[in-house]
């Protein structure tokens, strides 16, 4: 049984399960935990249609709101931007967090990205900082190999070093700010630094040599690092919202259902490691709960296969 080598960041579960969007989410404590960027791949270049109209009208989108902004109109920008991020989830709706999984949480969230692309654009410090992108991409000289178009090694992994270093700042600075707080549980940091990411990356695979494209997907973090493992003991359980067939490894306590993107309870009690009393699981069964008996912290689920 060959799975992609995924630790969960909340409890350090593997991932076990198959999985059809790009969000991978911990089948031994259901948190959301990270990006496959192969799966990604394959879901942007799914429908070429999709795709084209997404770029046409993003084009159009953007053009708008250049305009805004080089106005000063704030307010018209944001509605642009709402209008943006509805449209492209709607288009991609498999980017779309797995913990977006009603309707309050995705005007939430696509709120956020509204107020937060707007604040940054409107920001001195960001604006310069997009124009100094603009300035390493404009660098960026190409050359025609075997009827592809190549971009420049040297010129292209100083812009995307900047880009890296702009957008982890931009995302550290966004995760402390308490009016983003929620996004904490609906889009993990490093999540969303890999979802950023991505998109870069998606961007300029195509026109990277074989040798720079091996280098950006290993500093960006997309390496693919698959491992052979026995498939691990576990039992059929019925999804506690669809009621289809799921899987849960030895050890799970919320496994989620590709189908209904929700999370289902596996096990309500666990027994503590000193005392052996029953206690309830918690909500979050990848952090540490004290026993109710006697106190002792008790870690529910263990990194396996030494990861």
């Amino acid at each position: 049984m060959k799975v992609k080598k995924f630790r969960c960041i909340q409890c350090g579960g593997p991932k076990i399960n198959p999985y059809s969007t790009p969000y991978i989410v911990c089948d031994f404590c259901g948190s959301f935990t990270d990006i496959d960027f192969a799966v990604g791949m394959e879901k942007w270049n799914e429908s070429a249609p999709v795709t084209l109209n997404y770029q046409f009208q993003k084009m159009a989108l953007m053009s708008r709101a250049q305009m805004a902004l080089a106005a000063g109109d704030q307010r018209g920008y944001y509605a642009i931007q709402k209008e943006y991020w509805d449209f492209y989830y709607r288009s991609f709706p498999t980017y779309l967090p797995p913990s977006i999984d009603n309707d309050k949480k995705y005007a939430i969230y696509i709120e956020i990205c509204s107020v937060s692309s707007t604040e940054s654009a409107f920001d001195p410090k960001w604006q310069q900082y997009g124009l100094k992108q603009q300035h390493l991409q404009a660098q960026v000289q190409f050359t025609v190999e075997d009827g592809r178009r190549i971009a420049d090694s040297n010129a292209f992994f100083r812009l995307a070093d900047f880009f890296a270093s702009i957008t982890r700042e931009g995302m550290s600075a966004f995760y402390r700010d308490p009016k983003f707080n929620i996004m904490h549980q609906l889009l993990p940091e490093p999540v969303h630094f890999k979802l950023k990411t991505s998109m870069f990356v998606q961007a300029w695979l195509p026109y990277l040599r074989q040798a720079d494209a091996a280098r950006l997907l290993r500093e960006m973090g997309f390496a693919n690092e698959y491992v052979e493992i026995e498939p691990p003991a576990g039992k059929a359980v019925a999804c506690g919202h669809c009621a289809g067939q799921l899987f849960a490894p030895e050890g799970s306590y919320k496994v989620f259902c590709e189908k209904c993107r929700k999370t289902t309870n596996v096990r309500a009690q666990f027994f503590c490691m000193s005392c052996g009393s029953p206690n309830q699981v918690p909500e979050d069964p990848s952090k540490p709960i004290d026993c109710s008996n006697c106190g002792i912290a008790n870690r529910l689920i263990q990194p396996q296969f030494g990861w």
